[in-house]
C-alpha cells in the first residue's frame, strides 16, 4: 500500500507536479500562476509542492531544465565533418522536436521564457552554454563565435515556424524523405553543362556538305557564303582609270 505525500509514489508526483508546472506556466505565465493552483492541477497536496520544489522560483528552475539528451545531441552533431555538420544540426533539432516528451520541455521552455524575465536569462544562459559554445569550438576560423551565431538562425528560425508557431509549408512537411524523391545532383552528376561542354566534340568543316543536325545546316551555308564582286570591263561606266 502506497502512503499519500513524500513516501509514496514519490517520483511520479514530482513529475505530475512538474508537468503541470509546465502546462500552467506556458499557457498562464510564471506571474500569473500559483503553487496552490499548480497542486490543484495536479491532484496533489500543495505542500508537496513546497516539499519538492522548495518555493515557486525553485519549481520555476526545474521547468527551464532542457531535455537530458539536448546537450548530448548537439555536441554530436558538432563532431561530424564540417561539409556534413548543417545537415547534422538540422537532424539532431528535428530528431529533440520529433519527440512527443522532448517537444513539450522544450515547447514550455520558449513559452515560459517569452513572458517571464528570469526564464528569459536562463534560456539565454543555457543556449549559450549547450548550443553557441559547442557549435563555436568545433568550427575553425576567428569568426567561430559570429559564424555560431548564424547557425543557430536558422536552427531556431526552424523551431519556430515548424513547432511554435506552426505556420507556412515547413509545419506540414514529413520529417523523413518522401521515398520517391531523389537527393540533389551532386557537381559530378548535374545535368547543367558549361557552355564548353555543349559545343559539338567535332569542328565543323568550312564549306563543308551537310553533316549534322538541320540546326547546324544554316550556319554552314553562312559561313561558307561568299562576296563576289563584278569584273570591271572597258566598257563599265563609271569607271575613273583614264580609259575612254
Amino acid at each position: 500500500m502506497t502512503g499519500r505525500g513524500p513516501r509514496g509514489e514519490r517520483g511520479e508526483q514530482a513529475d505530475r507536479i512538474l508537468a503541470t508546472a509546465r502546462r500552467t506556466f506556458a499557457t498562464r505565465g510564471y506571474a500569473a500562476t500559483s503553487l496552490r493552483s499548480v497542486a490543484q492541477d495536479a491532484g496533489v497536496d500543495p505542500g508537496l509542492v513546497l516539499y519538492y520544489f522548495r518555493n515557486k522560483a525553485g519549481l520555476l528552475e526545474a521547468v527551464m531544465q532542457p531535455p537530458e539528451n539536448f546537450g548530448a545531441a548537439v555536441a554530436a552533431a558538432a563532431e561530424h565533418p564540417l561539409p556534413e555538420r548543417g545537415r547534422a544540426f538540422v537532424q539532431a533539432t528535428m530528431g529533440l522536436w520529433e519527440d512527443p516528451a522532448s517537444a513539450e520541455i522544450l515547447r514550455s521552455i520558449i513559452l515560459t521564457a517569452s513572458q517571464e524575465p528570469s526564464a528569459m536569462e536562463r534560456l539565454r544562459q543555457l543556449f549559450t552554454e549547450l548550443v553557441l559554445s559547442v557549435v563555436s569550438h568545433s568550427l575553425p576560423d576567428a569568426e567561430r563565435s559570429l559564424r555560431a551565431s548564424l547557425i543557430s538562425t536558422q536552427m531556431v528560425g526552424m523551431v519556430m515556424n515548424r513547432y511554435i508557431w506552426q505556420v507556412g509549408d515547413i509545419a506540414a512537411l514529413s520529417p523523413t524523405p518522401s521515398p520517391t524523391s531523389s537527393p540533389p545532383p551532386s557537381s559530378t552528376t548535374s545535368p547543367i553543362r558549361s557552355p564548353a561542354a555543349r559545343r559539338p566534340s567535332t569542328p565543323v568543316e568550312v564549306g563543308a556538305g551537310p553533316t549534322g543536325s538541320d540546326r547546324a545546316e544554316p550556319r554552314r551555308r553562312r559561313r561558307t557564303k561568299r562576296i563576289t564582286r563584278p569584273a570591271a570591263t572597258s566598257g563599265t561606266p563609271g569607271r575613273r582609270d583614264g580609259s575612254p
